[in-house]
């Protein structure tokens, strides 16, 4: 969560004034708030143990459901990647409609095998 940020300004008798800035008023006036800042609440699920705990759990299950992967107006142009089981130095690009490809990376770029 984001602090509000302290504003230090310099009163016109040369005396400075701590506090958190709250509406300027007009040409050199402000109006500001000065004392101890309230702690901003933080709500029980946004804590790090629960949120840690949540993705343990999901990362826990293996892969990721298809239709994560494969969704939205560009679904045609997605491919999930995968490590070739037989040949680790090539990779099995599969598309949305299920078509798989064996190939390699080559300068970032798929480049399908020659069978």
């Amino acid at each position: 969560m984001a602090r509000e940020k302290t504003a230090a300004r310099e009163a016109a008798t040369g005396q400075l004034v701590q506090g958190r800035s709250v509406a300027v008023l007009g040409r050199g006036m402000a109006l500001v708030k000065v004392g101890k800042a309230p702690r901003p609440a933080v709500r029980p699920e946004d804590n790090t143990t629960v949120l840690l705990k949540k993705a343990a759990r999901a990362l826990n299950k293996p892969g990721i459901d298809r239709s994560v992967v494969f969704r939205g107006p560009n679904a045609a142009k997605v491919y999930a990647y995968s490590a070739y089981p037989q040949d680790p130095t090539k990779v099995v690009r599969e598309a949305a409609d299920g078509t798989k490809v064996i190939g390699r990376m080559v300068d970032g770029r798929f480049r399908a095998s020659k069978a």
